[in-house]
């Protein structure tokens, strides 16, 4: 298990976000890389608080600290709950419906604005569930 988990190439997080998007990008990062490895849900949160560098890990220590959270129970799960609480908040997502809605072509190309538009088209059943 060692030996596989230093091949890996696992996403980092720093918790420094230059836009909203970092924090979902390496969320998605994770659950992609989990979705090739039959690992436990406790090996998942054991290996994505490993992954937790800069702000975020300070973070994690201190929630962590608090809440006396035990490396041998967490499960993923668990730290979903708490990284998104913290990262991908309604703001988040508030900030996404309105970038859909005021989503317009302007100078980009066909190609960037069908990315763009494919891209937060993601945010569409979060925002069906809150109407």
């Amino acid at each position: 298990m060692l030996e596989e988990f230093k091949k890996e190439r696992y996403p980092t997080f720093y918790g420094e976000m230059k836009k909203l998007q970092d924090a979902k990008a390496w969320f998605l990062g994770m659950n992609k890389l989990f979705r090739l490895h039959d690992y436990s849900e406790n090996m998942k949160a054991t290996i994505t608080t490993f992954t937790l560098k800069g702000k975020q890990g300070i973070w994690w220590e201190y929630v962590n600290n608090i809440r006396g959270i035990q490396k041998e129970e967490l499960t993923w799960s668990e730290f979903e709950i708490l990284f998104k609480k913290k990262y991908l908040s309604e703001r988040y997502y508030d900030s996404r419906e309105k970038d859909l809605y005021e989503f317009k072509m302007g100078s980009m190309t066909e190609e960037e604005y069908t990315s763009r538009f494919l891209e937060l088209l993601r945010y569409v059943p979060y925002i069906k569930e809150e109407k």
